[in-house]
């Protein structure tokens, strides 16, 4: 690709201040005023090419789309406002600036729906594949952070959206919970919350483990996504396994009060004890987490 300086030189020109914004990308460092009073919350995600998008297949654009929104569904599952946001990317050496700058403008876009300025970052090329991460700031803006360990036993268990088959096209193109987990926290309705990156199973285990609880979810209550009814015809799994273990669907599960709208589906209860029981016609049996895990090579 062209060289570093001009695609700085293009970044530069595409950032303004305001908000809370003082002095955007330029200097070695952005300035932030920071409201007096609001807790700061940070989060990083990072994606690669061949685990999270496959960039033979998937377009500059929603590659950088996916990176930040990544990062503002864990805004949403903490219920706070995205507030700024910074950047690194290892670009391969063959890639044009086109392809750079709508990896930017992806990014940016995503970012500015929910007021998330991408105030700085890095660049750098090699011979390996694309790898991207983002690293954003938050502000509790009057509400508290939800946390994964407030759930109760007896809270219900929702989902704020169907489940499965995310990798027909949804792990690229999903919109994060803001607005909604924000409106339940507001109203002190939701104990705990954390979003579907890596499957039901998986992430509901991590509330029952920081909460040090159990849950019981029933089968015929989770909402199947179409996308996992089209997967399972393909892959030969019933379509509730995509459901539970697919991942990527960045829904939020909350843990709350019972009743809470039609807007969330009720799947299930927290309970005494510990790890998941799936109840399916009347039956119990302890469910798995099979949802995403990096591996590490073992010695």
């Amino acid at each position: 690709m062209a060289g570093e300086f001009a695609f700085i030189d293009w970044i530069r020109k595409q950032q303004k201040s305001g908000g809370i914004v003082a002095v955007p990308a330029g200097d070695d460092l952005a300035v932030l005023d920071w409201p007096t009073g609001e807790l700061l919350l940070v989060g990083v995600d990072q994606v690669m090419d061949g685990v999270h998008f496959d960039s033979a297949v998937h377009s500059p654009a929603d590659i950088g789309r996916k990176v930040m929104n990544r990062n503002l569904s864990d805004c949403a599952a903490m219920a706070c406002l995205p507030a700024a946001a910074v950047a690194t990317v290892a670009l391969p050496r063959s890639v044009s600036m086109d392809y750079a700058k709508e990896l930017y403008l992806g990014m940016k876009e995503a970012g500015e729906k929910y007021g998330c300025a991408l105030v700085g970052g890095d660049t750098g090329s090699w011979d390996g594949k694309l790898v991207m991460t983002v690293s954003i700031l938050g502000r509790s803006a009057g509400i508290r952070p939800v946390l994964r360990s407030g759930a109760k036993a007896g809270d219900t268990i929702y989902v704020t959206g169907p489940l499965g088959g995310s990798i027909l096209g949804r792990h690229l193109r999903f919109e994060p919970r803001i607005e909604l987990a924000r409106e339940l926290a507001g109203r002190g309705v939701a104990n705990a919350m954390i979003d579907v990156s890596d499957g039901l199973s998986r992430d509901l285990g991590h509330i029952c483990r920081e909460s040090v609880l159990g849950a019981v979810i029933d089968a015929e209550r989770i909402p199947v996504h179409a996308d996992a009814i089209e997967l399972a015809a393909r892959t030969g799994r019933p379509a509730i396994q995509h459901a539970l273990h697919d991942g990527e669907d960045h829904e939020l599960i909350v843990v709350g009060a019972s009743g809470l709208g039609a807007t969330l589906v009720e799947i299930g209860r927290m309970v005494a004890g510990e790890g998941i029981m799936l109840r399916t016609g009347g039956r119990e049996e302890r469910l798995k987490a099979q949802g995403w895990e990096h591996g590490f090579a073992t010695r």
